[in-house]
């Protein structure tokens, strides 16, 4: 059974709200892409134009109301300013899911997304009905896996070609935290 969230459903933390993404956020993350290096360890390139964001929200959304993928938009809860984003995908295996994130590049090493990690992984296990949650993030990419670290995930497995990026391969780490690792964790 798919979980049933609404669209105005949020997640508050210290100093975040999360929420449904919306067409309000398209100028952050369009500018989040402008800065050199943003999207080199993700699988999506950098959009062209500002328009190119429309259909990937519209995605978010339909995946959202599937209860397949909950995006969720970190924003200032004064402002309503943008400062990255987080998912949460079902995977092919029953009660598995996978976290991604990002922050935007004007809002890195500040703790916005352990702290937004840590409120969605227990969302992911207390309202998901996740047994475990797993992310992998590029080698290089040791902010990410500091995030991950901080969250309680362990190292699972190194994987020499996780995904294509400009013809070449990317080498990655997955890592991932049961439901009782984290209960665990928590105390």
């Amino acid at each position: 059974m798919q979980p049933v969230i609404p669209l105005d459903f949020t997640i508050e933390t210290a100093r975040c709200l999360l929420r449904c993404p919306s067409a309000a956020d398209i100028p952050d993350i369009f500018s989040a892409t402008r800065f050199a290096g943003f999207n080199n360890g993700m699988q999506w390139e950098p959009p062209a134009t500002i328009e190119e964001l429309d259909e990937p929200l519209r995605e978010n959304l339909l995946e959202w109301e599937s209860g397949k993928t909950f995006c969720l938009t970190i924003a200032d809860p004064v402002s309503d300013c943008l400062i990255g984003r987080i998912g949460i995908r079902r995977t092919n295996r029953v009660d598995v899911w996978n976290l991604g994130f990002w922050t935007h590049p004007e809002h890195q090493g500040q703790g916005y997304m352990t702290e937004a990690a840590i409120a969605v992984i227990e969302f992911g296990f207390e309202r998901l009905g996740a047994t475990r949650i797993e992310a992998s993030y590029a080698l290089w990419n040791k902010a990410s896996q500091r995030t991950l670290e901080k969250v309680g995930m362990r190292l699972v497995r190194y994987i020499p070609h996780a995904f294509q990026k400009r013809g070449r391969w990317i080498e990655a780490n997955k890592m991932e935290i049961t439901k009782q690792e984290w209960f665990k964790h928590e105390d």
